[in-house]
């Protein structure tokens, strides 16, 4: 090896000219090897191109294409007067290495590492993502309202305003929630939900996923038993079994839950989680004949009522909603109220809130402050202001409008095309309908899964089961879709049902019912 004016240069260069590789490839991947294997350390200096060029036969051209590479990989420095040098700055991926290959045992196969330890809620996380629905916009799917029923240009103006001054908004605050969201919630939901309380009660909150789990872990305890409708929404469901929560389903019926067979399920149950004015999925409203026992049961055994009040703002037919359970609650101290912007706004934004009794507010709020500090103050300041300057109202109105024009479409086409496979079931609101087989040994599952072979979205209503002997049926969404894709989208329903079903069918078209 030729020496360098200041030292001796350690590494052999051996050159293979039939490789597939070239020469300098072949030179900068060596070098690259000598510094990873420490033979050539940080500030050792290459020797002089022209004498090393000769020491290993190769052209100076080729041996400076090598340096070039090895210098834009920051393997090697070059600095007029000094030459070549290892790099004091090495890469990172030199630094801190490639992953370690496996341990090997004595016979040379890979050794088992030792199973570490893992929380024993793991496993459901990963079963939750089953529980996942596709989200996709494609027809009948239950998915956010379509780009000409959004928010629209009075939204867009206020978050341009709010992003104008956005420095404002990018401080440490409150984590109950931005002062004005939360008197603006509480003067709505007074005058469209009857709510009563003030806005010290409203916590706010990542979305209803993020207010479920908040009750779930602050007002029970694991291994406590609550009551929940049977059928229900899937994630609401796995929120309480992932928080140790021992979940008793209850039978609902036209009325919603069965209280009564609930308590005499489990008479030591400490709440009960309910959708009172839209209940999931089936789609019935409460009766307040229900509403009372339930309160009265809940003030009565000292229990705890989750109201999820889903879907409570799009009512149709001209009749007005009943008020929800926190309004009714004489004592203002059995019912947490669950809300959610995530219908009337857009689901992404991920931003809802809680309504909780007066001694649960400093409890809620520590959690969100040691769990989280905080949400995005500026997407609530947009809400706040939306809601202040009356657009949240009229949206709401322009929804319900909308929503029910293509409710009205979507039952025409269930009783012109799937008559004689089954009926509407659903009360007269929310964002989709609930479509009944008349013979419930069609298995909705298949049914779902054809549909989606046609790219329309038709869930399963067995899927929400969890202990009653499911109902068979098809959730049938309408928010997003033009009434093309809805006529278009029943019609193909009813071709999969012709040609996979055929005998399951009970004869011609009959008309179809349209509540509980």
């Amino acid at each position: 090896m030729p020496r360098n004016s200041k030292q001796t240069f350690h590494l052999e260069i051996h050159l293979n000219r039939k490789s597939e590789e070239t020469l300098d490839q072949q030179i900068s991947s060596q070098i690259r090897d000598g510094i990873s294997q420490g033979v050539l350390k940080p500030g050792d200096h290459l020797p002089p191109l022209r004498s090393f060029a000769k020491y290993i036969g190769v052209s100076r051209a080729t041996l400076n294409q090598a340096y070039a590479t090895l210098i834009a990989e920051g393997y090697i420095d070059a600095t007029p007067g000094r030459g070549s040098f290892i790099s004091t700055q090495l890469p990172d991926k030199l630094l801190f290495g490639d992953a370690p290959a496996p341990a090997q045992t004595a016979s040379g196969a890979a050794s088992k590492a030792p199973e570490k330890p893992m929380n024993r809620q793991s496993e459901l996380c990963r079963k939750a993502l089953g529980l996942l629905l596709p989200q996709a916009n494609v027809p009948l799917a239950v998915v956010t309202p379509s780009q000409h029923l959004s928010p629209g240009k009075d939204f867009t103006a206020i978050a341009s305003r709010v992003f104008k001054n956005l420095t404002h908004y990018l401080r440490y605050t409150a984590p109950q929630g931005l002062p004005e969201l939360r008197e603006q919630i509480c003067a709505v939901s007074q005058r469209l939900r009857g709510i009563k309380a003030d806005p010290s009660q409203v916590i706010i909150t990542s979305g209803s996923q993020h207010g479920f789990s908040m009750v779930t872990r602050l007002l029970f305890n694991p291994g406590d038993k609550v009551l929940f409708e049977d059928p229900c929404y899937p994630l609401m469901r796995a929120v309480a079994k992932f928080n140790g929560l021992n979940v008793v389903g209850v039978p609902v019926d036209t009325q919603g839950m069965m209280l009564e067979r609930g308590v005499r399920t489990a008479p030591d149950a400490k709440g009960a989680f309910v959708t009172p004015s839209h209940q999931c999925p089936l789609g019935m409203l409460m009766s307040i004949e229900r509403r009372h026992e339930l309160l009265d049961w809940a003030a009565r055994e000292g229990k705890w009522i989750i109201e999820d009040d889903y879907d409570s703002e799009l009512k149709y037919g001209g009749d007005l909603p009943y008020p929800c359970l926190q309004g009714m609650d004489p004592t203002g101290e059995n019912v947490v109220y669950v809300g959610t912007f995530s219908k009337m706004i857009f689901p992404g934004y991920r931003l809802g809130y809680l309504i909780v009794p007066k001694n649960l507010v400093d409890i809620f709020s520590g959690f969100r402050l040691i769990t989280e500090r905080q949400g995005n103050e500026a997407l609530q300041a947009i809400i706040a202001e939306y809601m202040k300057e009356g657009f949240y109202e009229i949206h709401v109105r322009r929804m319900r409008k909308g929503f029910e024009e293509r409710r009205n479409i979507l039952l025409d086409a269930c009783s012109n095309d799937l008559g004689e496979w089954g009926e509407i079931v659903s009360g007269n609101q929310g964002m989709h309908v609930l479509f009944r087989f008349h013979n419930q040994n069609i298995d909705d599952r298949e049914v779902e899964r054809l549909c989606l072979r046609e790219n329309i979205e038709a869930r399963a209503v067995s899927f929400h089961y969890f202990t009653e002997t499911p109902l068979k049926g098809l959730i049938l969404g309408f928010g997003f879709f033009e009434p093309d894709q809805i006529i278009a989208a029943i019609r193909r329903i009813a071709f999969i049902l012709r040609n996979n079903f055929a005998g399951f069918s009970v004869g011609p078209s009959r008309p179809l019912r349209t509540r509980f």
